[in-house]
């Protein structure tokens, strides 16, 4: 027995589903996006990413219809004459009226066209792979983009938590500033600079609030998103070296969407070359034509009629030669052009991988940096409490303290980038996910 749903029920649930999808997305980007998830909704999102599908879809669709170039051409063709013929055959006149419809079927089929027919579908398919190639392209620059931005939001997060760690730390010390000159330990002076420093502390949290929620709504419109991004994949490092220079060059030269969108175009001009060459060759072709309608016909007009025939051009308003010259001269242009591409390729490459090696160096030594400052403030503030430290002291202290844990998420931030940086410029800028998994250092979000 086959069950029938009506449609309106199939709509509602199909809508239900939907508006659930939607709040579900929502609360996943107000809950923490990881970058792995960002990753996938920034692909489904991206316009840019859309028009290089389009390009791709285009390019397919030009391909497609020149694949049946080769055959032959079959059309109906459909007139009505008008007209007398007259004339003398030795002592007979004549006037014939051959007015009338005419319906025929023609068909014209290329044989042999020196190779423009094959060049030009080779030609196309290249340029699908020319764009299949500026696609990978777009992909591995938004994975770039995405990774400066979502981790440039971990970074001004972060940035932000330690300036209201600061902040809190301000107002304890001037409440016991505060205890201190009531009770008559300190003097006024000293009361004083707690109160200034904790100003400057507040000050510096109001900014590292606002480029926070700069870096959010930047991150938010690049997710096309409405409600604010939140992150949870946390700034990285790895404190293992990362392969020799060498792998990475050799996968830069082969894995390079740049390079693969080169290939396409050398492909394309070389192909331009025998279309040009073709010029001086000989077309052959087949003909046929059949007549629907026969009874206005004059009688020299065939019923049916079928051949072969042979085209050469003996001169042509374009200097041919030339045309051949100007093709060569495209694919040395493309050729030279992939040199040039290639050479920067590698020093990008060799430019990223020395600042991933300094951003890691950076880090392992802003970590003992940052353990010194934390017990140098320690021992301030309980040297305060003492009488043996003064205000300025602390300050001092807590100042140091904020720089080395600030400066330490920066090296971790330079890391990131410049990871992503190598991989972008490697051609493997959607494997920074795996990356992240063998991070073995990770900042507290």
């Amino acid at each position: 027995m086959r069950i029938v749903v009506p449609n309106w029920i199939v709509g509602t649930v199909w809508v239900l589903l939907s508006c659930g999808a939607a709040v579900n997305a929502k609360v996943g980007l107000a809950a923490g996006l990881t970058y792995d998830d960002a990753r996938g909704l920034l692909r489904t999102v991206s316009d840019t990413r859309k028009a290089g599908e389009a390009d791709v879809s285009r390019r397919n669709y030009d391909s497609q219809a020149a694949d049946t170039l080769g055959f032959p051409r079959v059309f109906l063709n459909a007139t009505q004459v008008f007209g007398v013929k007259t004339g003398t055959i030795g002592p007979i006149n004549f006037s014939e009226n051959f007015t009338g419809p005419r319906a025929s079927i023609n068909s014209t089929w290329s044989i042999y066209t020196g190779g423009r027919i094959s060049a030009a579908q080779r030609a196309l398919a290249a340029g699908v792979a020319e764009a299949q190639a500026e696609l990978t392209r777009t992909e591995e620059q938004l994975d770039l983009q995405l990774a400066q931005l979502y981790f440039g939001l971990d970074l001004t997060a972060n940035v932000e938590r330690t300036r209201n760690s600061i902040v809190e730390a301000a107002d304890r010390q001037l409440e016991r500033a505060i205890r201190f000159e009531q009770k008559g330990l300190i003097p006024r002076a000293e009361r004083l600079n707690a109160q200034v420093s904790r100003d400057e502390a507040a000050r510096e949290q109001v900014r590292a609030q606002r480029d926070r929620e700069i870096a959010q709504a930047r991150l938010q419109r690049f997710l096309h998103s409405d409600a604010p991004v939140e992150t949870s994949t946390p700034l990285f490092v790895m404190t293992a070296p990362i392969k020799p220079l060498p792998d990475w060059q050799a996968l830069a030269q082969r894995e390079n969407p740049i390079l693969a969108a080169f290939k396409a175009k050398r492909e394309q001009a070389e192909q331009g070359i025998v279309v040009a060459q073709s010029a001086w060759k000989p077309e052959v072709f087949a003909f046929g034509s059949y007549s629907f309608i026969q009874h206005y016909q004059t009688l020299i007009e065939p019923n049916w009629v079928a051949g072969i025939g042979v085209n050469f051009t003996l001169f042509s308003p374009e200097d041919r030669n030339s045309k051949i010259g100007a093709a060569r001269q495209a694919v040395r242009q493309v050729e030279w052009l992939e040199a040039e591409a290639r050479t920067d390729i590698a020093t990008a490459v060799e430019a990223a991988y020395l600042k991933v090696a300094e951003a890691r160096e950076q880090f392992a030594l802003l970590d003992s940096a940052l353990a010194a400052a934390k017990e140098n403030l320690r021992l301030r503030e309980r040297g305060f409490d003492v009488g043996q430290a003064t205000i300025l002291d602390v300050n001092d202290a807590r100042s140091a303290y904020a720089r080395a844990e600030t400066a330490r998420a920066v090296s971790a931030f330079d890391f990131v980038v410049a990871l992503a940086q190598l991989l972008e410029v490697s051609g493997q800028a959607h494997a920074l996910p795996e990356y992240v998994k063998q991070a073995d250092v990770r900042l507290s979000s």
